[in-house]
C-alpha cells in the first residue's frame, strides 16, 4: 500500500474560505500537518500526525455541516497512511474515503473540489475488489465532476491525465497536461510548493509523450 503514493493527496489541499469560528483552528491544524508531511518517516512525525488527528476530530464534530474539516482530516488520514503498513494503510484510506464521501455530499464545490479529485484518484490508486474498492469507472466519474467544478486547477487537470495515461489514452491526456502545466497558483497559498512539484510532473509526463 505504501507505494500507491498516499503523499499525492498533500496536493489537493488548499488553502480556502472556511467560517470564521473555525478559521483559527483548521489554519493552525493545516499549517502544523503541511510542515509535518514534509519531514521524513519517524516516530515523532507518527505522534503529531495522531495529535492533529484527534484536534481535527474535534473541529468536525463540533461543525457537522462544514465540508473543509472533514477534508483536512482525511488529508491527514491520508499522509498517516504513507508510514503505515499496508493493512493499516488501507484501513487509514477506507476511512478517508468515508469522510470524503461526507464532504462530497455536504459541499462538492469545497476546496475547489478537492474532495472530488482525491475520491477519484483513489479509485485508481487502490486495488480493487476483493482486497479493496478500486474501480476505474468510479475514477473517471470523480474526476471529471472535479473538472467541471475547477476546469483551470492544477489537480483537476494533472489527475485527470494521469489517469488518462495510465489508461493508455496518452491522446487525450496531451490537452489536461498542458492545462496542468498553464494553471495559475497562489505564492500565498499553503500548498503552493506541493502544486509546483504537480505541474513539474506533468511537465515530465507531457515530454515522455514526445
Amino acid at each position: 500500500m505504501k507505494k500507491l503514493i498516499f503523499v499525492v493527496f498533500l496536493l489537493l489541499f488548499a488553502r480556502g474560505a472556511l467560517a470564521d469560528s473555525m478559521q483559527e483552528s483548521v489554519s493552525k491544524i493545516e499549517a502544523t500537518w503541511a510542515d509535518t508531511s514534509e519531514t521524513e518517516a519517524s516516530s515523532d512525525r507518527k505522534n503529531i500526525f495522531l495529535q492533529l488527528a484527534e484536534d481535527i476530530t474535534s473541529v468536525v464534530r463540533d461543525f457537522p455541516s462544514q465540508a473543509e474539516p472533514l477534508i483536512l482530516k482525511s488529508a491527514i488520514l491520508l499522509t498517516m497512511a504513507e508510514d503505515a503498513s499496508s493493512f493499516v494503510a488501507l484501513g487509514l484510506v477506507k476511512q478517508a474515503k468515508e469522510l470524503l464521501a461526507k464532504a462530497i455530499d455536504i459541499n462538492p464545490e469545497a476546496r475547489d473540489g478537492s474532495a472530488l479529485v482525491t475520491m477519484g484518484v483513489l479509485y485508481y490508486k487502490v486495488p480493487g475488489w476483493p482486497v479493496a474498492f478500486g474501480d476505474d469507472n468510479e475514477a473517471e466519474t470523480y474526476l471529471l465532476k472535479a473538472l467541471q467544478v475547477n476546469p483551470d486547477g492544477v489537480a483537476s487537470n494533472y489527475f485527470y491525465a494521469e489517469f488518462l495515461l495510465e489508461q493508455g489514452k496518452n491522446e487525450q491526456a496531451l490537452s489536461y497536461l498542458n492545462k496542468a502545466i498553464d494553471a495559475k497558483i497562489d505564492p500565498a497559498n499553503t500548498s503552493f510548493k506541493i502544486k509546483v512539484r504537480q505541474k513539474a510532473k506533468a511537465q515530465a509526463a507531457l515530454a515522455s509523450l514526445s
